[in-house]
């Protein structure tokens, strides 16, 4: 009877009364093989988990379209970014804001529950802490980390965030346009009515109206070729629910509205400035040689490489190249520059 060496067969196995085995080379190779499929099969996994993500995007985003285009059934006119100038956030020293678009449009989503907690004619620091607490899917990505409650906002803890933001065109308005008037996206404040016998220390104001600036038929440039809402450039050195990345429903300017495209101001902090799509992986600082301006949480960005998800005013969704000209970006945010924008130019 043979006796082979200690060590010579790893695995064991009995074949036709024959105990046969792999050797350890044999093995190595076989492990060797399946590390090696793995990371050929990984890639490809990833790549389907993030066009899954990728869809979800863009479902949320309709839903958003959706819901804007039925408040413009109902108004007459597209949904404001938010209501009123900042005199009174500026004079409150917080970010206690008039109901933003995320507010307005709830009703008109499939979230009744949330929007029946609103009350739409008081500041968001007066609604009950479910009402802006309240995670609303349709206005998160899953390509990007999880929505959380703001810091140094309106409240403490603070209301959710959101991946998306309202196109409000080219510009930052001066100080003193305290009717928006130079905003040139489709997605623009409305003038609020205050009730005159509430504006005094200690007592909450009241809204009574609000004027609309944006009908559907001002959208000269086309629906299918204006932006409405997109996904926001989020730094991601700073922690989410801060600066420019606070609630949707914050009087925080920068957490609700972005720009893009050639400024049209003649102001000397804006006169020259634009704004590109910026890339997920851009820090705060970013800028490129020939931007004159890159003001962190201006600019929309998505989390998708080399993409930006947009929603315009026809309601489609579409992905932007971050590599999109500035004049391209230009024609597709305002909406009634005149421009003429090619298919397939974006």
């Amino acid at each position: 009877m043979m006796i082979r060496p200690r060590g010579c067969r790893v695995i064991a196995r009995q074949h036709r009364g024959i105990i046969e085995g792999f050797t350890l080379v044999e093995l190595l190779v076989v492990i060797a093989i399946i590390a090696t499929l793995i990371g050929l099969l990984l890639p490809a996994v990833q790549s389907a988990r993030e066009a899954a993500r990728r869809t979800q995007c863009s479902n949320s985003l309709r839903q958003v379209g959706l819901a804007t285009h039925g408040y413009a059934s109902a108004k007459q006119y597209l949904v404001p970014a938010f209501l009123g100038n900042n005199a009174y956030i500026s004079a409150q020293n917080n970010y206690n804001s008039w109901p933003t678009w995320a507010a307005l449009i709830l009703p008109y989503m499939e979230n009744k529950t949330i929007a029946d907690l609103w009350d739409l004619k008081r500041l968001v620091q007066a609604q009950p802490p479910a009402a802006y607490q309240s995670p609303v899917p349709m206005y998160s990505c899953p390509s990007r980390q999880p929505m959380v409650l703001s810091e140094s906002d309106f409240a403490t803890p603070g209301g959710i965030t959101s991946d998306y933001a309202a196109c409000f065109g080219t510009l930052v308005t001066p100080a003193g346009d305290t009717v928006f008037s130079a905003a040139d996206g489709a997605i623009v404040p409305g003038i609020p009515t205050i009730d005159p016998a509430t504006p005094n220390p200690g007592i909450e104001p009241k809204l009574v109206s609000t004027r609309h600036q944006v009908a559907v038929g001002k959208v000269l440039d086309g629906t299918s070729k204006t932006v409405m809402f997109g996904e926001k450039w989020i730094d991601p050195t700073v922690k989410r629910g801060r600066d420019s990345d606070r609630s949707v429903y914050s009087g925080n300017r920068s957490s609700v509205r972005r720009l893009m495209g050639i400024s049209a101001s003649s102001e000397p902090k804006e006169k020259g400035v634009y704004r590109l799509l910026l890339d997920p992986r851009a820090a705060t600082g970013f800028s490129l040689t020939d931007v004159p301006n890159q003001i962190p949480g201006h600019n929309f960005g998505g989390p998708h490489s080399g993409i930006t998800m947009f929603v315009f005013v026809d309601g489609h969704v579409q992905p932007v190249s971050t590599e999109a000209a500035k004049e391209v970006l230009t024609a597709l945010v305002t909406r009634a520059g005149g421009e003429n924008l090619e298919s397939g130019a974006f």
